[in-house]
């Protein structure tokens, strides 16, 4: 099929808001599950810029997917579109309550004296095991079945419609497993595996045009 090369700002756009997702997530603080207010005590605001930048980079990112497999046809191609609607609803709703939410409480903790440790340990954790919005609950689930789905769904388009080499499906692939699992390494190394997918589909799309030309064949 014919499509439209992708202008150098878009590859820009594809490339550079990975890149800087990956950069943000470098300073998410780590720590237990199960002790949630004593990982994030000390270490509120740092929490709370990663999380509130987590918001402006989901839907950057589907923005970003979305433009790659644009001017796509076939079922893979608008799977892969449709799918980036739940992720950006349900991943973002899950980042304003367990993200933005968790450091909202735990910052008024901190300044309230009169409450003391334990208790503040056991707010934070109650509300942060909300079923909604905790980690692996519902909207973290759908969430990352959509991420799944339509990076899955783009690999297979950009494979079977635009000539992708095999090693691109497989990347984007296993990108979002790790993307979703957002902390560090492995959101910052899942964001690195779907910039590694978008360079070497923009390689086999410049490698393929000079031959398309020289035998006057239409691109794939």
């Amino acid at each position: 099929m014919s499509r439209q090369p992708l202008s150098g700002s878009e590859i820009a756009f594809i490339l550079g808001v990975p890149a800087a997702w990956a950069i943000l997530l470098l300073f998410h603080p780590g720590g237990e599950p199960d002790t949630i207010y004593l990982n994030l005590q000390d270490r509120v605001d740092r929490f709370l810029v990663v999380h509130i930048g987590m918001l402006i980079f989901i839907p950057l990112f589907a923005a970003a997917v979305y433009v790659l497999v644009r001017d796509i046809e076939g079922i893979a191609a608008r799977v892969s579109r449709f799918a980036l609607i739940p992720f950006v609803i349900f991943y973002g709703a899950f980042e304003t309550l367990q993200g933005i939410g968790v450091g909202t409480l735990v910052n008024e903790l901190n300044g309230r004296s009169e409450i003391d440790q334990a208790t503040r340990e056991d707010l934070t954790q109650d509300f942060a095991e909300n079923i909604l919005f905790r980690d692996f609950g519902v909207f973290v689930s759908i969430g990352n079945i959509a991420l799944v789905t339509s990076m899955i769904a783009a690999g297979v388009a950009l494979r079977g419609r635009a000539g992708a080499p095999l090693s691109v499906a497989i990347l984007l692939g296993i990108s979002p497993f790790l993307i979703s699992a957002h902390p560090p390494p492995y959101g910052p190394i899942g964001l690195v595996l779907f910039i590694i997918a978008v360079l070497l589909f923009l390689r086999s799309q410049s490698t393929a045009s000079p031959a398309q030309a020289a035998t006057g064949a239409g691109p794939r």
